[in-house]
């Protein structure tokens, strides 16, 4: 059980103790009632001020890159303090993050494509913001390939199959008329390795996301176009189990709209953004993340939504890579009432970063 399922199961079970204490001798519904409030105590009753007992959630991210800026803007300017929480990021590849979600593991995804490929596998998940509405990846070639049209007969590294390494650089060369089939595409995992086969010959190119793609530069790779000019992709967000909504609104509403000024801070404030990323991905290269800064912040929604041709198009492109061929609908997938109630709050406060 997670701190936040624990929470309120022991809050639960202190309306419990509350609940049925009014029919017992005086005696025992005095016990009752004290061991009750001792239980609400436990839980973080709301009688304490969110600032000085907040709520652990655990979050999932999925490593140090610049997609967890607006998170990490929310820990460190306090947002989510404000809102009576406090991030736990724990790393879990995309495969665990969903059932880890499912199974109440962890309390939020901020992974992207794991999120959606769960949801339209049938699982009881929903994306409730969305920071990334571009694929924030660029397709980087070795130094004698001088367009798209040298990679035919050539060798391409990949991510897994199905992700979105993989079916982004599809996509990519099919939006410039280049036949897959002319191309050999080849699994080899993380940006970092895939840039080191670029830079030994095993590869022509291969789809680097930041700050590979900065650092293939560095060393003389070319960079042949980026993939958010091609087609929308959901790169990051914040996705929850479907009982969440119902059951803890308040916690979601909370986390969501400290996750909105977070963005709302990372687009209005450059410097101490990546100051911020420079500490959290514990790092001394200030050029280097401003670079990533500059990559990946296009990319970013200012609002933290999609519109509903954009999730149209995610579904298609994601249903594709796993094999469903049905019609989807986009509410089995996507949920933005929650951000777009935090995006009303926030104009009306008058809230700036």
């Amino acid at each position: 059980m997670t701190p936040l399922a624990a929470c309120y199961d022991r809050k639960r079970r202190a309306d419990f103790f509350f609940r049925e204490a009014t029919d017992m001798p005086v005696v025992t519904r005095a016990a009752l009632w004290l061991l009750g409030a001792v239980c609400l105590a436990l839980s973080g009753a709301d009688r304490l001020p969110a600032q000085e007992r907040p709520l652990l959630v655990d979050v999932s991210i999925s490593s140090l890159s610049f997609v967890q800026a607006p998170y990490v803007a929310a820990r460190d300017k306090g947002y989510l303090r404000q809102e009576g929480l406090e991030p736990r990021f724990i790393y879990l590849n995309s495969g665990v993050a969903s059932k880890a979600l499912v199974s109440h593991g962890i309390d939020f995804n901020t992974l992207g494509s794991p999120t959606i490929n769960a949801a339209i596998a049938g699982m009881p998940i929903r994306s409730v913001f969305a920071n990334g509405s571009r694929t924030d990846m660029y397709l980087i070639a070795a130094s004698d390939i001088r367009s798209l049209e040298d990679l035919k007969g050539k060798k391409i590294a990949t991510g897994g199959i199905g992700g979105l390494a993989d079916v982004g650089a599809r996509r990519f060369l099919e939006s410039k008329g280049i036949d897959t089939k002319d191309v050999t595409f080849l699994v080899m995992g993380t940006s970092g390795t895939r840039m080191a086969a670029v830079l030994s010959g095993a590869v022509s190119a291969a789809p680097l996301s930041p700050p590979h793609d900065y650092l293939a530069k560095k060393a003389g790779l070319k960079v042949l176009g980026y993939f958010g000019d091609a087609f929308p992709s959901y790169m990051g967000g914040i996705g929850i189990q479907l009982d969440a909504l119902a059951n803890r609104p308040a916690v979601v509403k909370g986390f969501v709209k400290a996750a909105l000024k977070g963005l709302r801070f990372v687009h209005a404030r450059r410097a101490e953004t990546i100051d911020i990323m420079m500490r959290h991905m514990k790092t001394q290269n200030r050029e280097m993340v401003a670079a990533m800064y500059d990559s990946s912040v296009p990319s970013f929604t200012k609002d933290g939504m999609i519109g509903t041709e954009a999730q149209q198009a995610i579904i298609a492109i994601a249903a594709q890579a796993i094999g469903r061929s049905e019609a989807i609908k986009p509410d089995t997938v996507f949920d933005f009432r929650v951000v777009r109630e935090a995006n009303r709050e926030l104009e009306a406060e008058g809230w700036r970063p």
